[in-house]
């Protein structure tokens, strides 16, 4: 129970209400079949007291028939917000990685697309369906009790059964669940990667051996929903079954004790209905606990999702200016190969360095390092006014640096809202910067337009980093890092961009393959990546 509580969080006062609906709604149900036998028999006897519980009965239907439509509206409203709840805390959750691969980010797709709406139905609503099967299977014994004993235990033993069976396949249903949940993942990495490169796949002729390897995906997929099918359908073959069993039985015991004037045939009616009635919810229940179990593993997901969201290692705040960047004897490896052996340089504010280097000599590593972006492991320490960056709050160190690489991303969201990013930035600073890189044609022609990624193709490489630049500088960020950032303009473009950073006031770390040699001067130092080592020049 605390585990449910404490997963749903901004929908507990829906769950309650919705939960209570589905009580009052189970009383309702129960006693409409109980009045039935009474009724039968008052009749028998009298028919103005028969009258006086058929409108007794026919008022109970209203009220069946208006709980039943209030019980579907709350669940409906559960259900949907329940969704829309677990679908933020996921986003919010997983947009804290600074880097999710093709497959982590297909997976996770899949995960709210597919998972969540299953985990919703099966653990969230399902904990409602199952305490209103329990309510009816304990209202309905109240009224069994009332009618003859011995068809009672008859009722509940059977529906006892029934509830068992899907603990027998707990376990295996679970790593059903678990593995079609896996292999959709994979599937959907594959679609991505695909649809991602269909001019490729176009130009290439490589449609056939596409189509080969994701149908491979799609039949693993499909292999394990009916591994998944299956276990569901063990479960319902059972408790079918019993349902057969239970219904004969209750009608042979039944017909015995009229016969030995142990029971009227108002009585059997009224029974054989509430079996009916006892039916539906002893085999939801069954199937409600079967899912509950088979969910688990999903749930575990979510929790472990949340939680790597909530990890917050660095509590250490920014000061108000940042006054050095300190690298120290910094090692990293790739599977095995070394990257950068014992790079050390000390960086100052205010200052402008160039870092120069071959490709693949590890210059873009150590900007990613410092940038705290990407998974890569190193040795040796990094800081920031002397203090480690392991230990400084991402939010705080983000607010002082501003990474700029050479593939600039854009949200589908307008060009304002790329570049501002939420943040409140003064009206004069946004329009400066807008005109010292040349963006007001394209502000204006994409005004109020979502970037969507048709259109985003459609600007060219030299566009897209102008923007991607905007967003650093609207920030009057402490540091730039930069990675080769005006690699796709014209070189008079670049060479009064790079300029025009080169003024700003910040220190300025700047990747660069081919440095302007005209704007050489202009740099406070300049180092030279070699072997993985720093070197001035």
């Amino acid at each position: 129970m605390k585990r449910l509580l404490n997963n749903l969080d901004e929908t507990r006062s829906c769950f309650f209400l919705t939960l209570l609906t589905g009580v009052v709604f189970s009383g309702v149900c129960v006693l409409a079949p109980a009045l039935s036998g009474a009724m039968v028999a008052a009749f028998s006897e009298s028919i103005a007291a028969g009258k006086r519980l058929l409108i007794l009965y026919l008022l109970v239907g209203a009220c069946q028939i208006a709980f039943s439509l209030l019980d579907a509206y709350m669940s409906m409203q559960f259900s949907r917000r329940q969704k829309q709840a677990m679908r933020g805390s996921a986003f919010r959750a997983f947009s804290k990685n600074d880097f999710a691969g093709r497959e982590k980010s297909a997976a996770f797709i899949s995960f709210v697309n597919n998972d969540i709406p299953a985990l919703t139905e099966q653990y969230f609503s399902g904990a409602i369906d199952i305490v209103k099967c329990t309510f009816i299977l304990l209202f309905s014994a109240i009224s069994m009790l009332t009618v003859h004993w011995l068809l009672a235990l008859i009722v509940f033993s059977v529906s006892g059964l029934m509830l068992l069976c899907p603990r027998a396949m707990r376990k295996k249903s679970g790593a059903a669940r678990a593995a079609y949940s896996e292999s959709l993942g994979r599937y959907n990495a594959g679609l991505q990667s695909f649809l991602g490169g269909l001019q490729i796949i176009k130009s290439y002729n490589y449609h056939a051996r596409a189509n080969e390897i994701q149908e491979e995906a799609n039949a693993h997929a499909s292999k394990k929903e009916r591994t998944l099918n299956l276990c569901q359908m063990r479960v319902h073959g059972m408790t079918a079954l019993l349902q057969v069993g239970k219904t004969l039985l209750i009608l042979t015991v039944g017909v015995a004790l009229i016969s030995i004037g142990q029971m009227e045939a108002g009585g059997l009616i009224a029974v054989v209905q509430l079996a009916q009635l006892i039916a539906a919810p002893a085999e939801v229940l069954a199937r409600m606990l079967h899912a509950r179990s088979e969910a688990l593993p999903l749930l575990k997901r979510y929790e472990e999702m949340l939680a790597d969201g909530a990890c917050e290692a660095a509590s250490f705040q920014m000061p108000d200016k940042i006054k050095t960047i300190t690298v120290t004897d910094v090692g990293c490896s790739v599977d095995g190969l070394r990257i950068l052996g014992g790079a050390s340089a000390a960086f100052e504010a205010g200052k402008h360095y160039l870092l120069m280097g071959e490709s693949g000599s590890g210059k873009s590593t150590l900007l990613r390092l410092i940038a705290q972006i990407g998974e890569l492991g190193y040795s040796g320490e990094i800081a920031c006014n002397g203090k480690c960056l392991k230990e400084i709050s991402a939010p705080a160190y983000y607010k002082r640096v501003c990474p700029v690489f050479q593939e600039p991303y854009l949200f589908s969201a307008t060009l304002e809202e790329n570049i501002l990013l939420g943040r409140d930035i003064p009206a004069e600073i946004y329009s400066s910067v807008i005109k010292k890189l040349g963006l007001e044609y394209l502000i204006e022609r994409y005004r109020g337009q979502e970037i969507t990624p048709e259109i985003s193709e459609q600007l060219s490489g030299g566009e897209r980093q102008k923007v991607a630049l905007a967003r650093a500088m609207v920030g009057k960020p402490d540091v730039y890092l930069l990675d080769e950032v005006t690699s796709a303009l014209d070189g008079g473009s670049a060479e009064a961009i790079e300029e025009l950073l080169l003024h700003e006031d910040a220190m300025t770390i700047h990747v660069c393959h081919k440095p302007n040699l005209r704007l050489l001067p202009l740099y406070d130092v300049r180092l030279v990546m070699q072997n993985g080592r720093l070197s001035v020049v």
